[in-house]
């Protein structure tokens, strides 16, 4: 089957064809902003619920550690603990000022950076100020009790702690682990 170009083009070449291929063309230029867009949800973070409420980060955080004790062999019915020594730290930005000095043949220049010590303003859209947020740090835990049932022998209960250790990055001296009844 041949298709005949010249036949097209005539068809076309009129002002009405034309119209309508502009039309279009345009039509599939507006096209995406005609569309609603979907705007990604990203779910809450650990560091964002600290910034929330150090409630929901201490629950949070006895939930994901029950349930993986719960996994270790000969470990049930764990329930766990943890208390935060604070609500952690947030971080400002600070001005800085900054000293350049040349020599006099102006070969050498030297700059150095100071803190001044005052915080950073950024305008609120309701006209306030407020300090610029440079990041939060996670509170620090102060001690985590463990009570489960299998931990009577002193081989597990020393994995038990070593978890905790290692998940927590807490001393062992902060970690108490009892058997359940």
């Amino acid at each position: 089957m041949k298709i005949n170009l010249e036949k097209y083009l005539k068809k076309f070449t009129n002002t009405k064809g034309l119209v309508i291929i502009l039309l279009l063309g345009i039509g599939l230029l507006l096209l995406p902003d005609l569309l609603p867009q979907k705007i990604p949800v990203q779910p809450a973070s650990e560091n964002t619920l600290v910034s929330g409420n150090s409630n929901e980060y201490e629950k949070t955080l006895e939930k994901r550690l029950s349930s993986i004790l719960s996994t270790v062999r000969g470990v049930s019915h764990v329930s766990v603990m943890i208390t935060l020594e604070d609500c952690g730290e947030a971080y400002y930005v600070q001005n800085e000022a900054v000293d350049e000095k040349n020599s006099e043949d102006g070969s050498l220049s030297e700059k150095s950076l100071q803190a001044d010590g005052t915080l950073a303003l950024k305008t609120d859209p309701g006209g306030g100020q407020s300090p610029v947020l440079l990041k939060t740090g996670l509170p620090r835990i102060s001690g985590v009790l463990i009570t489960a049932k299998g931990v009577d022998n002193p081989t597990t209960k020393g994995e038990v702690v070593s978890a905790v250790r290692a998940v927590l990055n807490v001393s062992a001296h902060r970690v108490q682990v009892l058997p359940k009844s």
